[in-house]
């Protein structure tokens, strides 16, 4: 088989058959189409690569930095989880001491309320004695005008 002359113009005949020339010539039209549609099909498969293949680079890069992210976030995570810890422990030992101050503060008002209930009654002791000391000091100045006006024997 012969390839066709791309160069052939339309109107040449071929063999003085005029249907025959213009067969050949409307053959390298569809050639050269055909060639022509398969000439941008590569080129828009070869675009569309380009364009996948710099869409998974910067899916990558996306990744990449996820990533990373991923990475600080986690890092931040633990260290929130270790105050958190840190400030558990403390909480705990801070309700020791609060329980313990209760406790002391119990101790303590039972003391109080113990000391008041002796100061109480060293009051009314003290009240008994001024009152039994007046009566003595009473009796006293009773009789010594008795006494100092009785004859010396």
């Amino acid at each position: 088989m012969n390839a066709p002359d791309l160069n052939q113009s339309k109107d040449e005949t071929i063999g003085g058959n005029e249907g025959l020339a213009r067969q050949p010539a409307r053959e390298s039209y569809d050639v050269a189409a055909a060639l022509n549609l398969v000439s941008e099909t590569a080129a828009a498969i070869k675009a569309f690569d380009e364009q996948a293949a710099q869409a998974l680079m910067r899916a990558h890069e996306v990744a990449d930095a996820v990533k990373e992210e991923l990475g600080h976030t986690e890092l931040r995570a633990e260290r929130a989880e270790t105050m958190l810890r840190l400030a558990e422990a403390q909480i705990e030992q801070m309700s020791a001491a609060v329980e313990q101050a209760h406790h002391e503060l119990k101790t303590l008002q039972s003391q109080l309320v113990s000391k008041t209930a002796e100061l109480a009654a060293s009051e009314r002791r003290a009240h008994d004695a001024v009152t039994a000391i007046e009566r003595i000091a009473d009796v006293i100045r009773a009789q010594l005008p008795a006494k100092l006006s009785a004859p010396s024997e």
